[in-house]
């Protein structure tokens, strides 16, 4: 399922992307924070490498709410997009697919992927609307 993961309690292991709304304080998992899974992140990491030039897949992305405005338009880039039911060859020019079996496996369920992945980049941009009225950094804590 493409979707935020809202209550950390539901994590197993440890490979997520936890969006922590606050400067990074050398503690992870926090509750306050949102998480996606790796492939789910990654279909929205390009927004990210586009927005934010120093992004870190790998490390701690402090990222300032004025670039967020920029991520933000950004991501509505890509939601319309994916709203006017873009021709399914052409998505790897705007999502990114992780791993060797990515694409492949968000085509065999296409329109329900789509409709999930649309969702959930809606879900996220209220979620950061609602945070960066309180915080001057929304961090990206990475792998």
């Amino acid at each position: 399922m493409i979707e935020i993961i809202y209550d950390v309690a539901t994590l197993e292991d440890s490979c997520y992307i936890e969006i922590l709304p606050d400067k990074y304080k050398d503690e992870c998992w926090n509750m306050s924070s949102i998480y996606f899974t790796e492939e789910n992140f990654c279909y929205i990491i390009p927004t990210f490498r586009k927005c934010y030039k120093k992004f870190d897949y790998f490390s701690y992305n402090e990222i300032e709410v004025d670039t967020w405005k920029l991520i933000m338009k950004e991501l509505e880039k890509v939601k319309n997009y994916l709203t006017n039911n873009p021709i399914p060859d052409t998505l790897k020019d705007v999502i990114g697919f992780p791993f060797t079996n990515s694409e492949k496996d968000f085509m065999e369920n296409y329109d329900t992927n789509l409709k999930q992945l649309i969702l959930m980049i809606d879900d996220f941009q209220v979620w950061i609307e609602a945070k960066k009225t309180s915080t001057k950094y929304i961090t990206v804590l990475g792998m």
